[in-house]
């Protein structure tokens, strides 16, 4: 697994060397991982780009080598909102995706051109599956608080979760966003907020 520190590490020796890029490639990473690489590319001035190592390379009768692609992007809001009226009342939370970008590492290498154009075109449509975990702790499983997943008859899908989510306790918080891909890929990102 391709770790933080790891991260951290490769650009601090790519931008000594002179580099201004660098790949990155491994079996997994890291959740959260390319959130934290954005602060160490604006830090070190080094592109990392997250290349996961695609399973089919350790299929023997392969006769060239599968595309090698970056890793999904996901990006989302925490979207605060009162829940009741008056002062001092408690914040309702829910989830905004704002940006999805699927790594397409499971499209087949014949399909995979007619599919790049859609994909940073209308990432949304890639999206088979989200849930939300509003008290995600490290270590912990995954508690699905709030889902949204398309079927065979409605193929439309929420972009906003709408749970409204009261924390009980004041504080800091910590929600985990999963999707899941047409593909099958899941990618998970963390956000902070105060509750």
């Amino acid at each position: 697994m391709f770790t933080r520190p790891e991260c951290d590490a490769l650009a601090k020796a790519v931008a000594a060397a002179g580099g201004k890029e660098a790949y990155c490639l491994a079996w997994e990473f890291e959740m959260e991982l390319r959130q934290h690489c954005l602060a160490v590319e604006a830090e070190t001035r080094v592109k990392l780009k997250l290349v996961p190592i695609p399973r089919e390379i350790m299929e023997r009768n392969r006769t060239k080598p599968p595309p090698f692609l970056e890793m999904a992007v996901l990006e989302a809001e925490a979207v605060l909102k009162a829940a009741t009226s008056g002062r001092g009342s408690p914040k309702a939370v829910d989830v905004k995706l704002t940006k999805f970008l699927p790594s397409l590492a499971e499209v087949p290498s014949d399909e995979l051109e007619a599919l790049k154009e859609r994909a940073v075109k209308s990432g949304f449509d890639f999206i088979d599956f989200w849930a939300v975990d509003f008290h995600w702790q490290p270590g912990e499983p995954f508690h699905h608080d709030w889902q949204d997943y398309r079927t065979r008859k409605d193929r439309s899908l929420k972009t906003v979760s709408d749970a409204e989510h009261v924390y009980e306790k004041k504080g800091k918080h910590t929600i985990c966003v999963k999707v899941v891909d047409v593909f099958g890929c899941d990618t998970s990102i963390l956000l902070k907020v105060d509750g």
